[in-house]
């Protein structure tokens, strides 16, 4: 089977694509250049963990390690990853972490 389109319709085409391949790309270059810093900033170290900028600084109030160079935090993805883990708990562990429900008063 031959499918024949008009040198018009490829243009159209070549030129919807476009946007949509370039920002794949860039994308993908973002990504691959965050993950070969051992180090992140707070909106990498975020987008790293896909969670908002604001659990980062929650998370940072309960113990997430970080560094501070030059006035600015700097979270380590290996720190980070070993402090996640000793967080993980099974399901007998999370029932017992579980907020109490308030009594209505």
């Amino acid at each position: 089977m031959n499918i024949n389109l008009d040198n018009a319709l490829v243009a159209q085409i070549i030129t919807g694509l476009k946007p949509f391949i370039v920002t794949t790309v860039q994308d993908a270059l973002k990504q691959s250049r965050s993950d070969s810093r051992p180090y992140l900033n707070r909106k990498d170290m975020a987008n790293y963990l896909g969670v908002a900028q604001s659990t980062v600084g929650v998370w940072v109030k309960q113990g997430m390690p970080f560094a501070v160079i030059d006035g600015r935090k700097l979270y380590g993805k290996q720190s980070v990853n070993q402090w996640l883990k000793e967080h993980e708990m099974t399901v007998e562990t999370s029932s017992q972490h579980q907020k109490s429900p308030q009594l209505l008063q």
